[in-house]
């Protein structure tokens, strides 16, 4: 069983399609995006919208966000959505990315998920495509995400500063 990924720019998922994901692309001033590692898997922040207690996918995005890396943005862009099937059938869920500004770094601290503190990567875009391993799929999102990063905030993702772990 293989999976299909469909990258939908600017667009909103059909309101039959459950989204069961919500990530993003985290850019500090110096041009790099967040990520983590969990498990031994990289990944942008984010989750599993939890409606009980989110308002919205921004709400998921911001408490995801915190929870997995310990960072507060500002300014979240909608980028778009990947809508994911099986085997060439028709999309089952829908993935919503967004694209915000870094303007808070916090303490390391356990994920409520899972207990683990994880890897907390800033580096280039090039950098967490390859780390992130989602191949031909995914690059629409990070030129989706950069071209944000460079006309909204001005910021250097051409040319980011060199990539800090923590």
């Amino acid at each position: 069983m293989g999976f299909d990924y469909l990258w939908h720019g600017d667009q909103h998922p059909p309101t039959d399609l459950p989204i069961t994901q919500v990530y993003g692309y985290v850019f500090d001033a110096q041009g790099r995006v967040v990520i983590l590692q969990n498990a031994g898997r990289w990944n942008t922040p984010g989750g599993t919208p939890e409606p009980e207690i989110d308002r919205d996918s921004v709400a998921t995005l911001v408490r995801e966000v915190w929870e997995e890396v310990q960072v507060r943005f500002e300014d979240p862009v909608y980028l778009g959505y990947q809508s994911v099937g099986e085997d060439g059938g028709p999309p089952l869920r829908a993935q919503l990315r967004m694209a915000a500004r870094l303007v808070e770094v916090g303490e390391r601290a356990p994920d409520p998920d899972n207990g683990r503190v994880h890897v907390r990567h800033r580096c280039s875009l090039s950098e967490a495509e390859r780390l992130l391993g989602w191949g031909a799929p995914a690059r629409q999102q990070f030129k989706c995400a950069a071209q944000v990063a460079v006309q909204r905030w001005r910021l250097p993702v051409h040319v980011p500063a060199p990539a800090v772990t923590d």
